[in-house]
Protein backbone atom coordinates (compact mmCIF):
# COMPACT_ATOMS: atom_id res chain seq x y z
CA UNK A 1 0.00 0.00 0.00
CA UNK A 2 1.26 3.64 -0.99
CA UNK A 3 2.30 6.16 1.74
CA UNK A 4 -0.22 8.70 0.76
CA UNK A 5 -4.05 8.53 -0.37
CA UNK A 6 -4.06 8.14 -4.47
CA UNK A 7 -5.79 11.34 -6.08
CA UNK A 8 -8.26 11.22 -8.84
CA UNK A 9 -7.89 10.53 -12.20
CA UNK A 10 -10.41 12.70 -12.96
CA UNK A 11 -13.68 14.79 -11.42
CA UNK A 12 -17.24 14.63 -12.95
CA UNK A 13 -18.70 17.65 -11.82
CA UNK A 14 -22.54 18.24 -12.29
CA UNK A 15 -24.61 17.43 -9.22
CA UNK A 16 -25.93 19.63 -7.01
CA UNK A 17 -26.84 16.79 -3.78
CA UNK A 18 -24.80 14.05 -2.72
CA UNK A 19 -24.28 11.09 -5.63
CA UNK A 20 -26.05 7.59 -3.53
CA UNK A 21 -25.41 5.39 -6.32
CA UNK A 22 -23.04 4.36 -9.05
CA UNK A 23 -22.46 2.13 -11.93
CA UNK A 24 -20.23 1.02 -14.98
CA UNK A 25 -22.64 0.76 -17.80
CA UNK A 26 -22.47 -0.72 -21.34
CA UNK A 27 -19.08 -2.11 -21.76
CA UNK A 28 -17.42 0.28 -19.73
CA UNK A 29 -18.14 2.97 -22.23
CA UNK A 30 -20.67 4.72 -19.64
CA UNK A 31 -20.69 5.80 -15.78
CA UNK A 32 -24.35 6.08 -14.29
CA UNK A 33 -24.67 8.43 -11.01
CA UNK A 34 -27.82 9.05 -9.16
CA UNK A 35 -27.79 11.62 -6.34
CA UNK A 36 -29.91 12.65 -3.25
CA UNK A 37 -32.79 15.06 -5.23
CA UNK A 38 -33.10 11.59 -7.68
CA UNK A 39 -31.63 12.75 -11.02
CA UNK A 40 -29.56 10.44 -12.97
CA UNK A 41 -26.47 11.34 -15.54
CA UNK A 42 -25.23 9.36 -18.08
CA UNK A 43 -21.94 9.95 -18.32
CA UNK A 44 -19.31 8.94 -21.39
CA UNK A 45 -16.20 7.52 -20.17
CA UNK A 46 -13.81 8.72 -23.41
CA UNK A 47 -15.21 12.24 -23.60
CA UNK A 48 -15.87 12.86 -19.31
CA UNK A 49 -19.09 14.39 -20.37
CA UNK A 50 -23.03 13.71 -19.65
CA UNK A 51 -24.66 12.63 -22.54
CA UNK A 52 -28.18 12.16 -20.70
CA UNK A 53 -29.59 13.69 -17.99
CA UNK A 54 -32.99 13.54 -16.40
CA UNK A 55 -35.57 13.19 -13.45
CA UNK A 56 -35.57 9.78 -12.07
CA UNK A 57 -37.66 9.97 -9.09
CA UNK A 58 -38.80 12.64 -6.49
CA UNK A 59 -36.71 11.13 -4.02
CA UNK A 60 -32.88 9.64 -3.54
CA UNK A 61 -31.93 7.50 -6.10
CA UNK A 62 -31.26 4.35 -3.42
CA UNK A 63 -29.71 1.98 -6.34
CA UNK A 64 -28.92 1.51 -10.34
CA UNK A 65 -28.67 -1.52 -11.76
CA UNK A 66 -28.40 -2.92 -15.80
CA UNK A 67 -30.21 -5.41 -17.15
CA UNK A 68 -30.28 -6.87 -21.43
CA UNK A 69 -27.70 -4.33 -22.58
CA UNK A 70 -29.44 -1.06 -22.72
CA UNK A 71 -32.10 -0.95 -20.11
CA UNK A 72 -31.57 0.78 -16.61
CA UNK A 73 -33.53 -0.10 -12.99
CA UNK A 74 -33.82 2.55 -10.70
CA UNK A 75 -35.15 2.28 -6.98
CA UNK A 76 -36.01 5.66 -5.38
CA UNK A 77 -36.94 7.13 -1.65
CA UNK A 78 -40.26 7.86 -3.57
CA UNK A 79 -40.76 3.95 -3.20
CA UNK A 80 -40.90 3.45 -7.16
CA UNK A 81 -38.83 1.55 -8.81
CA UNK A 82 -38.75 1.98 -12.69
CA UNK A 83 -36.70 0.03 -15.47
CA UNK A 84 -35.80 2.40 -18.42
CA UNK A 85 -34.77 2.30 -21.85
CA UNK A 86 -31.41 4.15 -22.47
CA UNK A 87 -29.65 3.52 -26.12
CA UNK A 88 -27.37 6.18 -25.69
CA UNK A 89 -24.37 4.34 -27.61
CA UNK A 90 -26.57 5.43 -30.86
CA UNK A 91 -27.12 8.82 -30.07
CA UNK A 92 -29.52 9.88 -27.53
CA UNK A 93 -31.83 13.06 -28.23
CA UNK A 94 -32.38 13.71 -24.29
CA UNK A 95 -30.94 16.81 -22.63
CA UNK A 96 -27.46 17.14 -21.11
CA UNK A 97 -28.29 19.83 -19.21
CA UNK A 98 -26.97 18.94 -15.20
CA UNK A 99 -28.33 20.15 -11.89
CA UNK A 100 -25.57 22.10 -11.57
CA UNK A 101 -26.39 23.89 -14.89
CA UNK A 102 -29.38 24.61 -13.89
CA UNK A 103 -31.38 21.28 -15.36
CA UNK A 104 -35.16 21.31 -14.92
CA UNK A 105 -37.86 18.54 -13.57
CA UNK A 106 -39.70 18.05 -17.05
CA UNK A 107 -36.34 17.53 -19.15
CA UNK A 108 -37.08 14.96 -21.27
CA UNK A 109 -36.99 11.36 -20.05
CA UNK A 110 -35.83 7.78 -21.79
CA UNK A 111 -38.87 5.50 -22.47
CA UNK A 112 -40.03 3.82 -19.44
CA UNK A 113 -40.33 0.08 -19.69
CA UNK A 114 -41.59 -0.78 -16.05
CA UNK A 115 -42.89 1.13 -13.11
CA UNK A 116 -43.52 -0.79 -9.81
CA UNK A 117 -44.68 0.51 -5.94
CA UNK A 118 -41.82 -1.18 -4.08
CA UNK A 119 -40.63 0.30 -0.55
CA UNK A 120 -37.68 2.59 0.45
CA UNK A 121 -38.47 2.39 4.03
CA UNK A 122 -35.50 0.82 5.02
CA UNK A 123 -32.03 2.28 4.05
CA UNK A 124 -30.84 -1.01 1.58
CA UNK A 125 -31.07 -1.17 -1.91
CA UNK A 126 -32.51 -3.50 -4.13
CA UNK A 127 -30.71 -6.95 -5.48
CA UNK A 128 -31.00 -8.71 -8.90
CA UNK A 129 -30.44 -11.66 -10.54
CA UNK A 130 -31.28 -13.21 -13.93
CA UNK A 131 -34.15 -16.20 -13.74
CA UNK A 132 -32.98 -18.15 -16.14
CA UNK A 133 -29.29 -19.82 -16.79
CA UNK A 134 -28.32 -17.40 -19.43
CA UNK A 135 -24.85 -16.31 -18.82
CA UNK A 136 -23.67 -13.21 -17.21
CA UNK A 137 -22.72 -10.88 -20.19
CA UNK A 138 -19.99 -9.03 -18.43
CA UNK A 139 -21.08 -6.17 -19.11
CA UNK A 140 -22.90 -5.35 -15.36
CA UNK A 141 -25.96 -6.23 -17.24
CA UNK A 142 -28.59 -9.15 -17.09
CA UNK A 143 -28.49 -10.65 -20.30
CA UNK A 144 -31.74 -12.70 -19.37
CA UNK A 145 -35.53 -11.96 -20.65
CA UNK A 146 -36.63 -12.29 -16.98
CA UNK A 147 -35.01 -10.95 -14.01
CA UNK A 148 -35.72 -11.27 -10.04
CA UNK A 149 -35.41 -8.37 -7.63
CA UNK A 150 -35.42 -8.29 -3.92
CA UNK A 151 -36.48 -5.84 -1.82
CA UNK A 152 -36.69 -5.27 1.67
CA UNK A 153 -40.79 -5.73 2.39
CA UNK A 154 -42.92 -2.39 3.25
CA UNK A 155 -44.51 -3.89 5.74
CA UNK A 156 -42.42 -6.77 7.55
CA UNK A 157 -38.67 -5.16 8.21
CA UNK A 158 -37.03 -8.06 8.85
CA UNK A 159 -38.61 -9.82 5.68
CA UNK A 160 -37.79 -9.75 1.97
CA UNK A 161 -40.07 -9.49 -1.12
CA UNK A 162 -38.65 -11.11 -4.27
CA UNK A 163 -40.50 -9.69 -7.67
CA UNK A 164 -40.41 -10.66 -11.45
CA UNK A 165 -39.86 -9.25 -14.49
CA UNK A 166 -41.59 -8.46 -16.85
CA UNK A 167 -44.10 -9.72 -15.29
CA UNK A 168 -44.10 -7.05 -12.25
CA UNK A 169 -45.42 -9.56 -9.84
CA UNK A 170 -44.25 -10.59 -6.10
CA UNK A 171 -43.20 -14.39 -6.78
CA UNK A 172 -41.53 -14.97 -3.44
CA UNK A 173 -41.68 -13.70 0.27
CA UNK A 174 -39.20 -14.35 2.89
CA UNK A 175 -40.70 -13.55 6.29
CA UNK A 176 -38.88 -12.12 9.45
CA UNK A 177 -37.38 -14.66 12.01
CA UNK A 178 -39.86 -15.59 14.47
CA UNK A 179 -37.33 -16.57 17.42
CA UNK A 180 -35.75 -12.60 17.56
CA UNK A 181 -36.08 -9.63 16.44
CA UNK A 182 -33.02 -8.62 13.89
CA UNK A 183 -34.43 -5.36 12.76
CA UNK A 184 -34.61 -4.47 9.39
CA UNK A 185 -32.89 -5.73 6.55
CA UNK A 186 -30.18 -3.40 5.48
CA UNK A 187 -28.49 -4.91 3.07
CA UNK A 188 -29.36 -8.01 0.07
CA UNK A 189 -27.71 -9.73 -2.47
CA UNK A 190 -28.97 -12.93 -4.78
CA UNK A 191 -28.01 -15.53 -7.27
CA UNK A 192 -29.48 -18.50 -9.06
CA UNK A 193 -27.42 -21.46 -9.62
CA UNK A 194 -27.69 -24.59 -12.12
CA UNK A 195 -30.23 -26.10 -9.63
CA UNK A 196 -32.63 -23.57 -9.91
CA UNK A 197 -32.22 -22.89 -6.55
CA UNK A 198 -32.29 -19.29 -5.75
CA UNK A 199 -29.28 -17.98 -3.00
CA UNK A 200 -30.36 -14.99 -1.05
CA UNK A 201 -27.71 -13.19 1.50
CA UNK A 202 -29.36 -10.75 3.92
CA UNK A 203 -27.01 -8.34 6.59
CA UNK A 204 -29.45 -7.13 9.38
CA UNK A 205 -29.87 -3.57 11.76
CA UNK A 206 -28.71 -5.95 14.70
CA UNK A 207 -25.09 -7.03 12.22
CA UNK A 208 -26.67 -10.46 11.75
CA UNK A 209 -25.71 -12.05 8.27
CA UNK A 210 -27.95 -14.70 7.01
CA UNK A 211 -28.02 -17.33 3.63
CA UNK A 212 -31.08 -18.49 2.76
CA UNK A 213 -32.10 -20.36 -0.30
CA UNK A 214 -35.33 -21.42 -2.00
CA UNK A 215 -35.12 -25.16 -3.32
CA UNK A 216 -37.17 -24.98 -6.42
CA UNK A 217 -38.12 -21.38 -8.34
CA UNK A 218 -39.99 -23.27 -11.00
CA UNK A 219 -42.51 -23.57 -8.38
CA UNK A 220 -42.89 -19.63 -7.88
CA UNK A 221 -44.22 -20.02 -4.25
CA UNK A 222 -46.83 -22.84 -4.85
CA UNK A 223 -44.77 -25.93 -3.17
CA UNK A 224 -41.12 -24.45 -2.77
CA UNK A 225 -39.60 -23.05 0.62
CA UNK A 226 -36.67 -21.49 2.27
CA UNK A 227 -33.87 -23.17 3.82
CA UNK A 228 -31.51 -21.16 5.81
CA UNK A 229 -28.39 -22.25 6.01
CA UNK A 230 -25.85 -19.21 8.16
CA UNK A 231 -27.08 -17.47 10.84
CA UNK A 232 -23.96 -15.21 11.71
CA UNK A 233 -24.03 -12.10 14.43
CA UNK A 234 -21.20 -11.18 12.03
CA UNK A 235 -21.22 -7.26 12.88
CA UNK A 236 -21.81 -5.36 15.96
CA UNK A 237 -23.31 -2.35 14.19
CA UNK A 238 -25.89 -2.57 11.24
CA UNK A 239 -24.59 -4.47 8.11
CA UNK A 240 -24.53 -1.23 5.23
CA UNK A 241 -23.42 -3.12 2.50
CA UNK A 242 -22.80 -6.74 1.00
CA UNK A 243 -21.40 -8.19 -2.18
CA UNK A 244 -20.80 -11.51 -4.24
CA UNK A 245 -17.53 -12.74 -5.73
CA UNK A 246 -18.44 -13.13 -9.42
CA UNK A 247 -17.23 -16.94 -8.84
CA UNK A 248 -19.82 -17.65 -6.73
CA UNK A 249 -17.97 -19.20 -3.84
CA UNK A 250 -17.76 -16.22 -1.40
CA UNK A 251 -19.60 -12.68 -0.53
CA UNK A 252 -18.37 -9.87 1.97
CA UNK A 253 -19.64 -7.36 4.51
CA UNK A 254 -19.12 -4.21 5.92
CA UNK A 255 -20.99 -2.73 8.92
CA UNK A 256 -21.10 0.70 10.99
CA UNK A 257 -18.82 -0.63 12.99
CA UNK A 258 -14.86 -1.33 12.08
CA UNK A 259 -15.52 -4.66 10.81
CA UNK A 260 -15.39 -6.29 7.23
CA UNK A 261 -16.15 -9.59 6.83
CA UNK A 262 -15.62 -12.98 4.09
CA UNK A 263 -17.71 -15.73 4.16
CA UNK A 264 -17.55 -19.11 2.53
CA UNK A 265 -20.96 -21.01 1.17
CA UNK A 266 -21.67 -23.70 3.59
CA UNK A 267 -23.60 -26.79 1.70
CA UNK A 268 -26.95 -26.28 0.85
CA UNK A 269 -27.68 -29.36 3.15
CA UNK A 270 -26.70 -27.92 6.13
CA UNK A 271 -28.63 -26.18 8.79
CA UNK A 272 -28.19 -22.85 10.02
CA UNK A 273 -27.20 -22.16 13.98
CA UNK A 274 -26.76 -18.59 15.74
CA UNK A 275 -23.05 -20.05 16.21
CA UNK A 276 -22.02 -19.90 12.94
CA UNK A 277 -18.94 -17.78 12.00
CA UNK A 278 -17.04 -15.74 9.34
CA UNK A 279 -14.57 -17.26 7.56
CA UNK A 280 -11.97 -14.61 7.64
CA UNK A 281 -12.82 -11.46 9.39
CA UNK A 282 -10.54 -7.91 10.02
CA UNK A 283 -10.91 -5.05 11.93
CA UNK A 284 -10.23 -2.05 9.30
CA UNK A 285 -10.23 0.56 12.81
CA UNK A 286 -12.88 2.76 10.32
CA UNK A 287 -15.97 2.45 11.03
CA UNK A 288 -18.94 3.30 8.37
CA UNK A 289 -17.99 1.62 5.46
CA UNK A 290 -20.77 1.42 2.86
CA UNK A 291 -21.53 0.67 -0.84
CA UNK A 292 -19.09 -2.28 -0.68
CA UNK A 293 -18.56 -3.91 -4.72
CA UNK A 294 -16.22 -7.20 -5.57
CA UNK A 295 -13.89 -6.18 -9.09
CA UNK A 296 -15.40 -8.31 -12.02
CA UNK A 297 -12.51 -10.39 -12.20
CA UNK A 298 -12.94 -11.43 -7.92
CA UNK A 299 -9.66 -9.92 -6.60
CA UNK A 300 -10.13 -6.84 -5.10
CA UNK A 301 -13.37 -5.00 -3.56
CA UNK A 302 -13.98 -1.52 -2.34
CA UNK A 303 -16.02 0.32 0.36
CA UNK A 304 -17.20 4.26 0.66
CA UNK A 305 -16.45 5.71 4.01
CA UNK A 306 -18.42 7.79 6.10
CA UNK A 307 -14.68 8.99 6.95
CA UNK A 308 -14.74 10.96 2.88
CA UNK A 309 -12.10 7.97 1.98
CA UNK A 310 -13.07 4.76 -0.60
CA UNK A 311 -10.70 1.81 0.34
CA UNK A 312 -9.74 -0.88 -1.85
CA UNK A 313 -9.04 -4.31 -0.27
CA UNK A 314 -7.87 -7.64 -1.42
CA UNK A 315 -10.75 -10.19 -1.78
CA UNK A 316 -8.32 -13.26 -0.76
CA UNK A 317 -6.81 -11.46 2.31
CA UNK A 318 -8.68 -8.86 3.19
CA UNK A 319 -5.80 -6.60 3.71
CA UNK A 320 -6.19 -2.92 2.74
CA UNK A 321 -4.89 -2.30 -0.53
CA UNK A 322 -5.30 1.55 -1.27
CA UNK A 323 -6.96 4.58 0.44
CA UNK A 324 -8.75 7.38 -2.03
CA UNK A 325 -8.97 10.42 -1.22
CA UNK A 326 -10.62 13.68 -2.43
CA UNK A 327 -14.24 14.08 -0.96
CA UNK A 328 -14.67 16.37 1.97
CA UNK A 329 -18.17 14.39 3.28
CA UNK A 330 -19.17 11.13 3.51
CA UNK A 331 -18.82 8.84 0.74
CA UNK A 332 -21.98 7.03 -0.41
CA UNK A 333 -21.22 4.47 -3.04
CA UNK A 334 -18.75 2.57 -5.35
CA UNK A 335 -18.89 0.91 -8.85
CA UNK A 336 -15.71 -1.37 -10.61
CA UNK A 337 -15.28 -1.26 -14.44
CA UNK A 338 -15.49 -4.61 -15.47
CA UNK A 339 -11.98 -6.64 -16.30
CA UNK A 340 -11.32 -9.63 -18.14
CA UNK A 341 -11.39 -12.19 -15.56
CA UNK A 342 -8.79 -15.66 -15.35
CA UNK A 343 -11.38 -18.01 -14.26
CA UNK A 344 -13.64 -17.72 -18.07
CA UNK A 345 -16.50 -20.37 -16.02
CA UNK A 346 -19.37 -17.94 -15.67
CA UNK A 347 -22.14 -18.15 -13.76
CA UNK A 348 -25.15 -15.37 -13.49
CA UNK A 349 -24.01 -13.63 -10.57
CA UNK A 350 -25.18 -10.68 -8.74
CA UNK A 351 -24.44 -7.09 -7.07
CA UNK A 352 -26.06 -5.88 -3.89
Amino acid sequence: MSSSPATPTYVLRGHNSAVHSLLFFHENAFLVSGDADGWLIVWSITSKRPVAVWKAHDGGVTGIKAWKGNQLLTHGRDHKLRVWNVDVANGSDLSIKTPADGAVDDQPKPWLLHAMDMSALNFCTFAVCGAGHGEYDSITAYSDEELLIANPNALDSGGVDVFHLPSEKRVLQLHSQKDRSTGMVMSLAMFLNEQTRLYLMSGYEDGHVMIHYYDDLSTQGSSGSWHKVMDCKAHSQPVLSLDVSPHMDSFFTSSADVVITKFKFPPAGDSATDGDSAFKTTNTKHAGQQGLSVRSDGKIFATAGWDARARAYSCKTLKELAVLKWHKDGCSSTSFATVPDEQQTRQPRTKS
